[in-house]
């Protein structure tokens, strides 16, 4: 799962007014952040194997300590901690350890059974990968949702917070697509370098259009464009 991560943070903005973009982006794929360290220190273990399921190439072997349900929870706990210690924002940590988590519960309804509840116990997932069209539909119906409540829970007070924020939904969208109908990446380690840019190149993205895009009510109700 790709957009559908994103749409479980953009979601959660009408929660939690307080967590910038750039957080509400980054939670829910702190495992995918932790995985490939995991996977080039060799810890973890994944592959390239073009046709392997219809919607995605990823073999993944061995993931206990990026993507057990327990470990999800240990990350979880980390990132609430770190949030509230540099916000003091006790509501928004609590959503930060939700959407941290919210990533293994998502995966587990796309991914064959490669999750387990902890390391080394019985792997679960539902398996939608193997289902196209029902992964697609799953994801633009979550990542749409999630955009529409972002939006409605924010304002653009600028350029960036407007075109800005289109423009990064756009090109989320077109990372989602082309990675499903793309060329698979040739191996496992130009998967984990392509992660490490495209979450840096995000994350710096929503930091500019955060910037511009304040809660409706700390920009003053209706003052403002809510688009």
């Amino acid at each position: 799962m790709f957009v559908g991560h994103f749409a479980a943070g953009l979601a959660a903005k009408p929660l939690a007014p307080r967590v910038p973009l750039p957080v509400l982006l980054a939670a829910p794929q702190v495992l995918d952040i932790v995985w490939p360290i995991l996977v080039g220190a060799g810890i973890e273990r994944a592959s390239v194997e073009p046709g392997h399921l219809p919607a995605t190439p990823l073999v993944l072997e061995h993931m206990p300590w990026s993507h057990s349900l327990l470990t999800s929870a240990g990350w979880a706990l980390l990132s609430a901690i770190a949030y509230f210690a540099w916000r003091r924002d006790r509501r928004g940590a609590i959503v930060v350890a939700l959407l941290v988590v919210s990533h293994w519960v998502l995966d587990w309804v796309t991914h064959e059974p490669d999750l387990a509840l902890y390391p080394g116990g019985t792997e679960y997932g539902l398996g939608l990968w193997h289902s196209l069209p029902g992964t697609i539909a799953l994801e633009l119906a979550l990542f749409a949702a999630g955009v529409w409540l972002y939006t409605r829970a924010t304002t653009a007070t600028g350029r960036w917070g407007r075109a800005g924020w289109y423009a990064l939904v756009g090109f989320l969208l077109v990372g989602y697509l082309a990675a499903l109908f793309g060329k698979p990446p040739p191996t496992i380690d130009a998967v984990v370098v392509t992660a490490f840019v495209l979450i840096a190149l995000i994350i710096a993205w929503a930091w500019a259009v955060d910037r511009q895009r304040p809660p409706r009510a700390a920009a003053g109700g209706g003052d403002h464009d809510p688009t």
